[in-house]
């Protein structure tokens, strides 16, 4: 989890190469121009592909980031401990450096408890009044575990702070110890802290619908937007920088942004980001490429250094198209993957008044594996669909060769008819030259949706 005082640029939820790679290239932009710090994530799992591109460019995988919800362990303290068999005299010199409570540990380094000014105070009040040095340095020779408070409470680090509320807010506590999934102790957590917590602050790319961001973002501070994808956008409570472009590609689009800003991604970026590009467009087969892409991957291609510095346009093309039809083949195919995993590789989830879909795409060479796991992939998108209350689940199969896709389908029948593709069975359909599932599917979802909506 990056820390919670820098901003976390991420992608949307079961990510893929475009979004893994513009939040990565957008990070390492945003860190150039100094100033707070930005740190990448992701918000799922690396596919087949996204897992290539990463190894072939040398580029370290961004951090997994599920939910963004403030949790206890960013707001802990490191606080010094005391050992058991130590005195409160040790007790007594370690709350008077820190000016906190002093946390006593067993020998696995598990609390047994927490020591306080107060309890100390109150367990030495007849030694200190007391006209006797002896019996004074006796008390303070005591163990400290005879001071102890056990009812202090324990959080765990992992524990979202919403969760904890109820129980901070009933104790009389002002500092809580915060122990990690092994029982051991990470440090101390302040009750103010816990009513308190900071805001995470978060640069979202390749996306701008709460329904495809990380979990928690209704709850964070969206501070700027990347994405080519249809406007449906978080609040926000101030006005923030705000871009979404018309191009095939989120990668196209931080690449444009380096070129206005004067700055030169490095080789393993720039490649990381080339692929960002060949996989969104298809290697420029998809219908979403522009002019713009085509652009920026040349340039991106130059800079990952796929050329010699004097090679001609044909050989950065040639150079390119080898590069992407290795990136698609790495990401292709059924293989022998669990139908869930197929399924929830690459889905996003839509709405249409009071409808909901769920669209799932994944990528093959040929269309002769599809048969022998069509019937586990219906049921995979039957359970998705009774899961998530869909009116429809729908997984968009595309032959990356040939240009061409094919739809298992299931859900309410008024809606499936509605489609306009070729039933070849009862849960399959032809989508010849359909490519693009945000371009050519997801519009024709969408009217099939308002008609019965």
């Amino acid at each position: 989890m990056p820390l919670p005082d820098s901003i976390l640029v991420i992608g949307h939820r079961n990510p893929d190469t475009d979004a893994v790679a513009s939040a990565v290239g957008y990070a390492w932009l945003l860190n150039s121009l100094g100033g707070d710090k930005y740190v990448a994530g992701r918000t799922g799992q690396l596919n087949a592909q996204t897992a290539f591109a990463l190894q072939r460019f040398e580029v370290e995988s961004p951090g997994l980031v599920t939910d963004v919800h403030p949790r206890v362990g960013e707001l802990s303290e490191t606080v010094p401990s005391l050992r058991k068999g130590q005195t409160l005299l040790n007790a007594c010199q370690a709350i008077a450096r820190t000016r906190r409570p002093a946390p006593l540990l067993d020998e696995e380094r598990r609390p047994i408890g927490l020591l306080s000014g107060a309890g100390l105070f109150a367990n030495l009040a007849d030694a200190l009044s007391s006209t006797s040095v002896l019996a004074l340095a006796k008390e303070f020779d005591r163990p400290a575990e005879t001071a102890i408070d056990h009812t202090s409470v324990v959080l765990n680090c992992n524990d979202f702070v919403r969760d904890v509320i109820p129980q901070v807010v009933r104790s009389e506590q002002d500092d809580f110890i915060v122990v990690d999934d092994e029982g051991q102790y990470r440090g101390l957590c302040r009750k103010a802290a816990l009513m308190s917590p900071p805001v995470r602050r978060l640069v979202l790319v390749d996306h701008n619908e709460a329904g495809q961001a990380v979990s928690g973002a209704d709850g964070a501070e969206v501070v700027e937007v990347l994405d080519h994808h249809r406007l449906s956008a978080l609040p926000t409570a101030v006005p923030i920088r705000f871009q979404i472009e018309p191009v095939g590609s989120c990668s196209t689009l931080v690449a444009e942004r380096a070129v206005e800003l004067n700055k030169s991604f490095p080789p393993a970026l720039a490649g990381l980001l080339l692929c960002g590009i060949l996989s969104d467009t298809l290697v420029f087969r998809s219908p979403t490429v522009t002019a713009r892409d085509r652009v920026a991957a040349y340039r991106l291609a130059r800079l990952a250094n796929l050329v010699a510095e004097n090679a001609t346009e044909d050989q950065v093309t040639e150079a390119i198209d080898q590069l992407g039809e290795t990136l698609l083949g790495a990401g292709a195919g059924l293989g022998t993957r669990p139908a869930d995993e197929i399924i929830s590789t690459d889905i996003k989830f839509y709405e249409e008044g009071a409808l909901r879909v769920g669209l799932a795409q994944t990528e093959v060479t040929n269309f002769s594996e599809l048969n022998t796991r069509l019937p586990e992939l219906r049921d995979a998108l039957l359970k998705l669909a009774d899961g998530q209350k869909l009116a429809m689940a729908l997984l968009m199969v595309t032959d990356v060769v040939r240009g061409n896709s094919r739809l298992v389908a299931v859900g309410q029948p008024r809606l499936l008819t509605a489609l306009p593709y070729t039933h070849i069975s009862d849960n399959l359909m032809d989508a010849p030259g359909v490519m693009s599932r945000k371009k050519q599917l997801l519009p024709a979802v969408l009217a099939a949706l308002s008609e019965l909506a």
